[in-house]
């Protein structure tokens, strides 16, 4: 069960740009000392009242620079925004750096907004996505390689350096619509599910009967995302991280559903503005004491069969950086230990 910690370079409301990324190199540093297993960063673009997190690939080198220990991973690179020429060089110049403690996740986003930023259609985020993973696999296992397809070509590349890891790093798809589910499975790609994504067990499903009917070994391996919080009581767990999580509801609700890929995301946003903070804790996060979080964490590994977690620790951005930090603490020292002895047994 891999023990992975998200986190976001969310801005604080009055703290500099500079002092967001202070305290997110910091989180980073008590995830490392504290033996978090992953460290995993999103790509987020033109939301300065958000998230510095344009490029995640450069924030995993200095992270891969400053540990020792934690794996850096993307979750994820937005791969139809990119040259994926540049990113299998860049990835695997991380993956180098950090000496292969460096996994690579990809998906499209669903904001159209990052889109819109880099004048690419979103119609076509699907079809570009393939396309960049297909000639980033084959840089990365070809020692020259060319590739003719409707946006891409090349001709003769050679991709420098070559992965650390044999035959190239972990990589993980961001999955939520049937397709992606079948897709990553039919590939036999690890994926990443969000625990507030509709009909997530029955994506699982196909997911691993597309595993299966591709002649995988195993049962596929999912990574569920989830916002958590972790306080001394459950008291403390639910009233600490209250305005930063319904500031991150009505971000949600107000910013987010008007750049969102489909009307049916978009109306799932527009209706988190009426959602009370008791719906909140019931159906959007994860925020509780040591066992109480031990326990949801638990049920949630047996019942959807995770091979590991992402945990969002900052939900909503906006919780003060020594709560942030007290709350990786009690994850690495309470949590951790019992879910991941629940998985040996």
């Amino acid at each position: 069960m891999n023990f992975g910690m998200f986190t976001g370079f969310h801005v604080r409301d009055g703290k500099s740009q500079a002092q967001t990324f202070a305290d997110a190199f910091a989180q980073v540093a008590a995830a490392e000392e504290l033996g978090i297993d992953t460290v995993w960063l999103a790509e987020l673009h033109f939301q300065p009242e958000r998230s510095v997190l344009a490029s995640p690939i450069v924030i995993a080198s200095a992270i891969a620079a400053r540990t020792q220990r934690v794996r850096v991973g993307l979750a994820v690179q937005v791969l139809p925004l990119g040259n994926p020429v540049r990113m299998a060089e860049e990835a695997a110049t991380v993956d180098h750096i950090s000496q292969g403690r460096f996994d690579f996740g990809v998906g499209r986003s669903g904001l159209t907004k990052f889109y819109q930023g880099y004048n690419i259609p979103y119609s076509e985020s699907r079809s570009r996505f393939s396309e960049a993973l297909d000639i980033i696999l084959q840089g990365w296992t070809q020692e020259t390689f060319s590739y003719e397809g409707q946006y891409f070509s090349f001709h003769d590349v050679a991709v420098t350096p070559k992965p650390f890891q044999q035959p190239h790093p972990p990589i993980y798809v961001a999955s939520a619509s049937p397709e992606s589910f079948i897709q990553a499975g039919s590939r036999g790609f690890p994926i990443f599910v969000s625990m507030q994504a509709p009909l997530l067990e029955q994506g699982l499903e196909q997911y691993r009967a597309a595993w299966h009917e591709a002649g995988h070994p195993g049962n596929g391996a999912a990574h569920l995302r989830a916002p958590v919080y972790v306080g001394e009581t459950p008291e403390l767990a639910r009233s600490q991280p209250k305005a930063s999580a319904m500031h991150g509801v009505r971000y949600a609700a107000e910013e987010l559903s008007l750049t969102a890929a489909t009307e049916a995301q978009a109306a799932n946003m527009r209706r988190l503005a009426n959602m009370s903070y008791n719906e909140v804790l019931e159906k959007r996060v994860i925020f509780g004491s040591p066992d109480e979080v031990a326990h949801r964490l638990g049920h949630l590994k047996a019942r959807l069969g995770l091979s590991g977690v992402v945990l969002e620790i900052n939900y909503g951005g906006q919780i003060p950086q020594e709560l942030v930090l007290n709350s990786i603490q009690l994850l690495a020292q309470e949590v951790m230990p019992q879910v991941k002895e629940g998985s040996e047994r």
